[in-house]
């Protein structure tokens, strides 16, 4: 063995990424791009659980709602049917409704099962809250209120799993496709499949149109197989329609396939193509309510994640797998995600033309 061929071969590596700054990027400034919005999103973010209370003007309910204010705790009072219906939309983490009688106090707390984590901490708050306020203003002679709890959407057999299946389906559909269009394009360019296509009679739309279906084909069977395996397979709970999943999931990875094809024209090598993964799936995966909720997000970052398509995708496929709602109630979300896949789809076909015009 020669050290100095090793060292030959060692020179001719550094000097070769060395002139390459998208690669240098990828090495020194991606991860402390990253590292800054993780720092961001975790000093940045509020925690504070948001609680519709429904109570009348009585001493023991409005110690217990100065108290859950205390508690950083967001309150918001309503009638009880409003209250409800904040929790059904996700809007709120739970609905305390107080019903004070002659001799008793009457507490219902009613949850959004869909989010486990989530239900154990608001439990825990309004019990304190209660034991706080009985010590403050529970009249005498009544005995210390329990709260009778019910689920307005989901329910007790959901677990952490059952939360995050919903995000991870739509993660991985976008991930998967988007990685395999981009790559799968870059090759037919790199092969002259599509210079020999333009000097054909079709044209550059036909072209984007043929390799978006294509693409979109094998994304169809890849959404249907991750929506089956996950509720037949791994028994993740659902309370929606099957067949809305799918169609979701659907729009999401043709999105993914336009938008693979539109960036892989900036790239020359599989190389650049894998750098574009931070900016597009990393960015995508911090700031879509994948780890942390949207609105718990610093402001600045909340408008980046309303911008995503991701974020509407979860944002469905949450409310349809553990929530049970309808398209009726999805058709902002459909709009946004078939926009998006819109753009791409033109965005592919006007860069297609300036490379090779």
């Amino acid at each position: 063995m020669s050290g100095q061929r090793v060292l030959a071969i060692t020179i001719r590596i550094v000097r070769q990424i060395r002139r390459d700054r998208r690669t240098l990027a990828l090495i020194f400034l991606a991860p402390v791009v990253i590292l800054s919005l993780l720092g961001y999103v975790y000093r940045g973010s509020s925690h504070t659980v948001a609680l519709a209370v429904s109570a009348p003007a009585d001493p023991f309910a409005e110690a217990m709602i100065d108290t859950l204010s205390s508690l950083s705790v967001q309150v918001e009072r309503l009638p009880s049917d409003e209250a409800l219906a904040r929790v059904r939309s996700g809007d709120v983490a739970g609905a305390l409704v107080v019903e004070p009688t002659g001799t008793a106090i009457t507490l219902q707390l009613y949850l959004d099962g869909s989010q486990p984590g989530r239900v154990r901490q608001v439990i825990a708050i309004v019990n304190e809250a209660i034991m706080r306020a009985a010590t403050e203003r529970l009249p005498p002679g009544l005995a210390l209120p329990q709260p009778q709890i019910a689920y307005v959407a989901g329910s007790l057999q959901f677990d952490e799993l059952d939360t995050f299946a919903p995000v991870f389906i739509g993660f991985f559909a976008f991930f998967f496709v988007f990685l395999l269009t981009s790559v799968s394009f870059l090759r037919e360019r790199l092969q002259g499949s599509i210079e020999r296509l333009i000097v054909s009679p079709l044209g550059r739309a036909e072209i984007v149109l043929g390799y978006m279906l294509g693409f979109a084909f094998y994304a169809l069977i890849q959404s249907i197989v991750m929506v089956l395996f996950t509720v037949y397979v791994l028994r993740i709970h659902t309370v929606g329609a099957l067949w809305l999943i799918i169609v979701l999931t659907v729009i999401l990875t043709i999105g993914a396939v336009n938008l693979g094809i539109f960036l892989s024209t900036f790239a020359r090598t599989e190389l650049q193509v894998v750098q574009f993964i931070p900016l597009v799936i990393t960015l995508q995966g911090l700031l879509s309510g994948i780890i942390w909720p949207v609105e718990t997000l610093p402001r600045p970052l909340q408008w980046i994640a309303h911008v995503l398509p991701l974020t509407w995708a979860n944002d469905a496929l949450r409310a349809v797998m553990l929530r049970g709602h309808g398209l009726s109630d999805l058709v902002p979300h459909v709009l946004v995600l078939v926009a998006f896949a819109t753009l791409m789809l033109l965005l592919a076909m006007t860069t297609l033309r300036r490379e090779v015009a």
